[in-house]
């Protein structure tokens, strides 16, 4: 069975930010095109979930409380695994901080600005 074009169905994605219109508007494009959500709202809580469930993208805000997007995708990348490190980590930024976003493991990034014209694509590229 081929997919339809522009769905993401079957994709899992982990959506971690403490703002909670962008969780819903980012949800809510994944859902659209038949992909599915799961939550966070500080890095700490991403790590934790990261470990205990299978995703197929993690969407990581850079700037959090308790632990931020950085950190959260170090300890990821730390974890022992082959799964840990190849986890797409995709930073979405309104303020852009490339060489921080390399350093700690990102795969990927997006501007906030421009999800609504690029968020789609980028996704795709991660479709199994």
């Amino acid at each position: 069975m081929t997919k339809m074009l522009n769905s993401l169905e079957g994709m899992r994605v982990l959506i971690v930010n403490d703002d909670k219109i962008l969780l819903r508007y980012t949800s809510h494009l994944i859902n659209q095109w038949k992909g599915s959500t799961d939550f966070a709202m500080d890095g700490k809580m991403a790590v934790k979930m990261v470990s205990e469930n299978i995703y197929d993208i993690v969407l990581m805000d850079p700037m959090m409380p308790i632990m931020d997007g950085y950190e959260a995708t170090r300890l990821i990348r730390s974890m022992e695994g082959e799964y840990f490190r190849n986890l797409p980590i995709i930073i979405f930024f309104r303020m852009p901080e490339y060489e921080r976003m390399r350093e700690c493991g990102a795969t990927d990034f997006i501007s906030i600005d421009s999800l609504k014209e690029d968020f789609h694509a980028l996704l795709s590229r991660y479709l199994k």
